[in-house]
């Protein structure tokens, strides 16, 4: 699909009139939604950025409630080459404002044109040049019924200034802490999600889970024997780390879980464990061997059960315990 800036007199687009993809960098951004189901204040914000937007677009065919699916504006139009965090109204990426093909300011909230407008008239009251001289050289008094009325205007631009003013500055409170509260969660959700992927934090700093899931002792011991099998793993084209590759074969040997079982705590398909339990059992076969001993004669009858000896005497050399895997 072919996307366009819509900006005036902007040209950028994504493919040239032959169809060939055009590599300069540029990207395109979608207009903001307005979300109005998460709350009034940020209601009220995505509100604003949407409208801003279109004010500082002025393309005749977008409005605040009819915006084309293939209306964009290209990274050429923003400071940064992207739009700001909509949370962050300071930004000045917080709406398109380079090379908008204008000039003229259209202001998006009609309340905060108003105060600036009026701030600006007292100021140039303030700043209004002196009374001329009359002929005797001195300045004529002022009406005296007047000043109380410039006093009173100034008074009331002065209390709309600061009501205006209070009320930006509690909605800004509220934003800050709405944003601490989604970053909050945002780091719980994290943690909560490394617990569930089945990668090293889901092992690390717990010993007992270490033995149920793998049968190895402690979490230092599959670290290690994952170190010593790490140069002849497979590392590419997987969907599983090398941790996950070591970690779901002891788990298929230590609990003789279902293959599809397992797969799903992985979120892989069948295939891809059963491919992963066949490379990574071969590994460990080749590199592991070297470590497995088998004891002297007289070190298995020590450690023979009484029971066998009592029944067999000095004919029992091992005792095999054997599970069970089903294979394809």
């Amino acid at each position: 699909m072919v996307n366009a800036c819509c900006v005036t007199n902007c040209h950028n687009r994504t493919h040239d009139r032959h169809g060939n993809r055009i590599s300069n960098g540029v990207r395109f951004f979608s207009f903001p939604a307005w979300k109005q189901h998460v709350g009034s204040q940020v209601s009220e914000l995505t509100k604003r950025l949407r409208m801003a937007w279109v004010a500082a677009v002025r393309w005749k065919n977008i409005t605040f409630n009819n915006i084309p699916r293939h209306m964009f504006v290209c990274s050429r139009h923003f400071h940064k080459g992207k739009p700001a965090y909509e949370m962050l109204e300071c930004d000045p990426d917080w709406v398109p404002s380079l090379h908008l093909g204008h000039t003229e300011v259209k202001a998006t909230h009609s309340g905060r044109f108003n105060q600036r407008k009026q701030r600006q008239q007292a100021v140039t009251g303030n700043n209004a040049a002196p009374a001329p001289l009359d002929l005797a050289g001195q300045r004529p008094e002022m009406d005296e019924a007047a000043t109380p009325d410039g006093a009173s205007q100034m008074d009331d631009t002065g209390s709309k200034d600061n009501t205006a003013e209070q009320q930006e500055c509690l909605f800004c409170s509220c934003r800050r802490v709405e944003i601490n509260r989604l970053l909050k969660e945002n780091r719980r959700l994290k943690e909560e999600l490394s617990q569930k992927k089945m990668e090293e934090d889901f092992l690390k700093d717990d010993d007992v889970k270490v033995r149920y899931y793998t049968g190895l002792p402690c979490f230092a011991v599959l670290m290690g024997v994952l170190t010593q099998l790490l140069p002849c793993l497979p590392q590419t084209g997987r969907k599983l780390s090398p941790f996950q590759m070591l970690l779901s074969t002891l788990m298929c040997l230590r609990l003789n879980l279902p293959i599809q079982h397992i797969a799903y705590l992985f979120s892989v398909a069948r295939k891809t464990l059963s491919t992963t339990f066949r490379d990574t059992i071969g590994t460990m076969f080749t590199h592991l061997k070297p470590l497995v001993h088998w004891p002297e004669r007289h070190c298995l009858q020590t450690t023979m059960p009484h029971q066998f000896v009592e029944a067999f005497g000095n004919r029992v050399a091992v005792i095999v315990d054997c599970f069970e895997i089903r294979i394809e």
